[in-house]
């Protein structure tokens, strides 16, 4: 029997959840909460903190077969802004769990029936009222409609370290900022799925990112993890059960999706949310069509797998999904941009035009259906984005010109061990992504595409990790080259000092506030060749040195000693703090020293001696 549960209230803190009120008020009412204003039965949740998340558990049963079909359960809260607008949010059915770890697995168990619950994450301060409306088909097919009763509540001002929701910058559209003004740099890797300890493994993680300063992680939602849709089969091999449009046997995954989104809120990290990875609609890369419950030998509605793209069934049953992530997740600041695809390329399409046609569409729907109107991304593999460089074949240019679609996002790897110098080939990659007039991230990065053992044996020092988080900042975009291997090679080889490092060199930098030119630097020393880039500000600018010689796929520890800089373009008789830090460890090389520009505003620096890389670190006084 589906329980109507009772009123509670959730108010999202940096330490985690905090248990606010819960009441056992009417049918149509609510839980009390601490100098809430009753409506409907009780009272409201008061002093609820800017762009925190509110969740609201409704006395509500779920009636319908299928509670996350709209058409056979549409229950939604309506907010009523101190500004007079309404906003509408989709609820969602969901149920608790408790986890546990044995034998280094993860345990989960179900403590509740399905219940109803709306959360949402008020953007003005001030007093608010909200009700919800329902309808939804009974077990006979009667329709059954219910709506609350309209109640108060107040927004304060949002805690310290709380700034909203992430936007592509007013002041410098190659970066991003906050809704409050604050400037963001994204700092981090990809986290996109767990080992055997599940939930308990980003526990571990996302602690170990967040002590050394990191701000951002990714997450996808595939068929082994965070994934809502897939199938079972039988001990013959037939398919058993299908969660395609039916959620409920999967809700454990969205339950372990909703702990690390609040453990990542609680350590300060931005989640990217990347819902379709392409195997499952690839027969070639990566492939699980054969179980995908899309696939019609497993009672889906496609013949092929390119068919999704065009398949109005498919389509239907994509939008039913993404209104249940945004119910779910909406009310997460920290999930700052919805990622369509991962690497959209490598599924089979009838090609770029149904693919751009795709992508519009689901990124209006979930405009549409996002009172944050949160930032919509997708990613591509490299070899598109190569190809246009080198070849200029568009493939998929009419992709990134989507207006709908608010950043460009590649990926590059190095191809079977093949040579790849990350200090020059990110930022090439990120001037050409950036003409589409958009911020760049080079969303994943490695040393060799095919898994770790081969990574680890070209690169166990993880030089190519270290030189892909410099060259994504230095090189331009908004954000580290985010490496891949998180699990099997960054953990187990405690590489996590190399995001501290350069966390410690920006901090304090507000990057769409400088109006960063990208380059203006060079570096040489006798007998060495060295790679010099450089982001020249209004107040600061930033240097990265690197030897030439040492690359992952080189390693080359000789010092390099009577290296120089010139870098150009500065205001003219300027004065500078000059600060050198190690790029691996982040500390200063010896104490920093005054500068000055000369007329031409250029100046020359002796560099320290080193071996690897170094960087510089210029503040106007």
């Amino acid at each position: 029997m589906r329980r109507a549960a009772r009123w509670r209230v959730w108010v999202a803190a940096a330490a985690g959840l905090v248990f606010t009120a819960i009441g056992g008020a009417g049918h149509l009412g609510c839980g009390s909460g601490s100098g809430g204003s009753g409506g409907g039965g009780g009272g409201a949740p008061a002093d609820v903190a800017r762009w925190d998340r509110l969740e609201l558990v409704l006395d509500l049963p779920v009636l319908a077969a299928n509670p996350f079909d709209p058409a056979e359960a549409d229950v939604r809260g309506q907010f009523e802004a101190p500004s007079g607008s309404v906003i509408e949010v989709p609820a969602f059915a969901t149920r608790d769990f408790e986890r546990s770890l044995a034998s280094g697995r993860e345990v989960l168990t179900a403590t509740s029936e399905l219940y109803w619950v709306v959360r949402f994450a008020p953007a003005e301060e001030g007093n608010w009222r909200w009700r919800f409306v329902a309808r939804q088909r009974g077990p006979a097919g009667e329709i059954d409609e219910h709506s609350g009763e309209w109640s108060g509540f107040r927004v304060g001002a949002a805690r310290d370290g709380v700034h909203g929701f992430l936007r592509v910058s007013p002041r410098d559209g190659r970066y991003l900022a906050y809704d409050d003004g604050a400037s963001y740099l994204a700092i981090g890797e990809n986290l996109c799925w767990y080992d055997a300890r599940g939930t308990f493994a980003y526990d571990d993680w996302l602690a170990k990112l967040a002590a050394q300063g990191a701000t951002y992680v990714r997450l996808w939602m595939p068929s082994w993890a965070f994934g809502l849709e897939w199938i079972e089969r039988g001990a013959d091999g037939a398919v058993s059960a299908s969660s395609l449009g039916d959620y409920e046997e999967r809700l454990d995954r969205a339950w372990q999706l909703d702990r690390v989104i609040e453990k990542a809120r609680a350590h300060g990290l931005a989640v990217m949310l990347s819902i379709q990875n392409h195997g499952p609609f690839s027969t070639a890369a990566n492939t699980e069509w054969v179980d995908n419950p899309y696939n019609a030998a497993n009672g889906g509605p496609l013949a092929r797998p390119e068919d999704f793209f065009t398949s109005g069934e498919a389509r239907a049953l994509f939008e039913r999904r993404l209104r249940y992530l945004v119910a779910r997740f909406g009310g997460d600041a920290n999930v700052f941009a919805w990622e369509l695809w991962n690497e959209a390329d490598l599924a089979h399409s009838p090609g770029a035009e149904a693919l751009v046609d795709w992508h519009r569409t689901m990124a209006r729907t979930l405009a549409a259906l996002d009172p944050a109107r949160r930032m919509v991304a997708t990613s591509v593999s490299g070899t598109p984005a190569i190809l246009d460089l080198f070849l200029g074949t568009a493939l998929f240019r009419g992709l990134w010109e989507l207006p709908e679609i608010a950043f460009t996002q590649v990926h590059l790897y190095a191809v079977g061990g093949l040579p790849l110098d990350f200090a020059h080939a990110l930022p090439l990659l990120t001037e050409h992504m950036g003409r589409h007039a958009k911020p760049v991230l080079i969303g994943e990065a490695g040393v060799d595409f095919r898994g770790p053992a081969e990574t680890l044996a070209a690169d166990p020092e993880g030089v190519g990790i270290h030189d892909m988080l410099w060259a994504g900042v230095l090189g331009g975009g908004f954000g580290t080259g985010m490496t891949w291997w998180w699990d099997n090679v960054v953990d187990p080889s405690d590489l996590y000092f190399h995001f501290g490092a350069l966390a410690r060199f920006v901090a304090g930098v507000e990057l769409d506030r400088e109006g960063f030119a990208v380059g203006g630097a060079t570096a040489g020393a006798p007998g060495a060749a060295l790679t010099a880039l450089a982001l020249r500000g209004r107040d600061t600018t930033l240097v990265w040195i690197k030897n030439d010689a040492h690359q992952w796929f080189h390693p080359d520890g000789a010092p390099v000693e009577g290296a120089s800089v010139t870098i150009e373009g500065l205001a003219a008789a300027g004065r500078f703090s000059a600060r050198w830090l190690d790029a691996y460890g982040g500390q200063d090389i010896d104490a920093s020293t005054t500068v000055r520009a000369d007329a031409s505003g250029t100046i020359t620096l002796a560099a320290p001696t080193f071996s690897r890389d170094v960087a510089l670190r210029l503040d106007r006084l």
